[in-house]
């Protein structure tokens, strides 16, 4: 274990060369946030706060030790598809004009393939200022562009560790700051095959595709600001460095050489977190928690200033927003804009048990329209909470310990 992180540490002291390559960035999508416009850095009460914004991990105090969360992209679409298929399988040819059909209408680009999450691996604890997770992912991703498919696969295992601090305490205005580190490892395969070739009786997938396994880490630093109203604004810069080289190669042909990295990004958004039990002290609990939670974000916002370089995304992909309203404690309604495409979904907080649908829009080119396709998304997962934890670097304010004016944390509940 220790030389597997003295390698990660040594990977992401390099600086970064023009000759590395991009790869996705690593992360945790859940029914939860794909319905409501995406994750929020200003509203993450989850153990998922070690990937999204480390700083909010100052008031989680969750556990998670399983879940199971599958998407399936483009839904209609993979289901017409492996109709024509089959009946073309079984002898019927005449089925393959069904497909001709589907790509027809889709004008010749459907984004396909699945993405499953936190199975077998969901192993996570976050309480009061420190955390840890074990997940991983696979996901999949063959999109077809005319006569080419464009194929995306990752399987990810993700190790983070983190921990969050205060920067100021009154009790009514709080800064909190937080830091997550990102061991991880990756088999990707990112390669384009024309449909021609497979037509071709000598010709072998195998021979074109490489899936290097990358062995990396990589840093996010987080600050999030809430006012007991229920305000609050987050500011994340992801992917500080986050660098990968190239360990091993699952093909036969394939070289287990090169170095690979996720390119920094700056975050922002803000959060309204509206709750009867805040303005009305004695509710009964199934109202207390009655309330509407809005939420928008700009995700990596530093595209903003580099949109004359045509391989970046459009900055607006970024933006989004969402709205969740929550009844009789356990119900959840969520709608959302993310990426330009509408979201929706539901939930159900029955304590340690979550159970959460989303159906919402995706978009996989780098254009708003260029290459949509819709989502389908269920979550079953076990989080019961965490013991609360007294560490002493939270006890006090960054501020309270330059000042000196600030009671201990504890002392100034009591």
């Amino acid at each position: 274990m220790k030389k597997f992180f003295a390698i990660t540490l040594l990977i992401i002291a390099i600086p970064v060369f023009s000759e590395d390559k991009i790869m996705p960035r690593f992360a945790i999508p859940t029914a939860h946030s794909n319905s409501m416009g995406g994750t929020h850095v200003a509203f993450t009460d989850n153990v998922f706060s070690l990937l999204v914004n480390p700083a909010a991990m100052m008031r989680v105090r969750q556990r998670s030790f399983f879940a199971l969360s599958p998407t399936l992209i483009s839904p209609q679409a993979t289901f017409d598809l492996m109709s024509a298929f089959f009946d073309a399988a079984g002898g019927d040819m005449a089925s393959l004009g069904k497909a001709t059909d589907v790509l027809s209408k889709q004008k010749g680009k459907i984004p396909l393939g699945f993405d499953l999450r936190e199975f077998p691996f969901s192993i996570a604890w976050v309480a009061d200022g420190f955390g840890f997770g074990l997940w991983d992912r696979v996901f999949l991703n063959p999109s077809i562009i005319g006569t080419n498919i464009k194929m995306n696969l990752f399987v990810d295992l993700i190790m983070p560790f983190g921990a969050s601090f205060k920067i100021l305490y009154t009790g009514t205005h709080d800064v909190d700051a937080g830091i997550t580190v990102k061991p991880f490892m990756r088999t990707l395969v990112t390669d384009r095959i024309k449909i021609l070739d497979l037509m071709d009786e000598d010709y072998d997938i195998i021979d074109d595709l490489s899936a290097p396994l990358i062995i990396g880490a990589g840093l996010d630093i987080g600050f999030l600001y809430r006012w007991d109203t229920g305000f609050s604004a987050g500011l994340t810069f992801s992917d500080i460095v986050t660098r990968g080289k190239a360990v091993a190669n699952y093909m036969p042909e394939g070289k287990a050489s090169g170095t690979y990295y996720v390119p920094f990004s700056l975050n922002w958004g803000l959060a309204y977190d509206f709750k009867i039990g805040r303005f009305w002290s004695t509710a009964p609990n199934f109202l207390a928690n009655t309330g509407i939670t809005a939420a928008f974000d700009w995700r990596e916002f530093d595209n903003v200033f580099q949109q004359k370089d045509y391989l970046k995304r459009n900055a607006v992909l970024g933006i989004g927003a969402g709205l969740q309203i929550t009844m009789l404690e356990k119900i959840k309604l969520r709608v959302g804009l993310n990426e330009c495409l509408p979201a929706f979904g539901f939930g159900f907080d029955l304590g340690p048990i979550e159970l959460d649908f989303a159906y919402y829009g995706k978009e996989f080119g780098l254009e708003p329209g260029l290459l949509s396709a819709a989502a389908v998304e269920f979550t079953f997962a076990v989080r019961p909470k965490a013991k609360e934890r007294n560490w002493i670097w939270t006890r006090r304010s960054l501020v309270g310990l330059i000042t000196g004016n600030e009671m201990v944390l504890e002392d100034a509940e009591e």
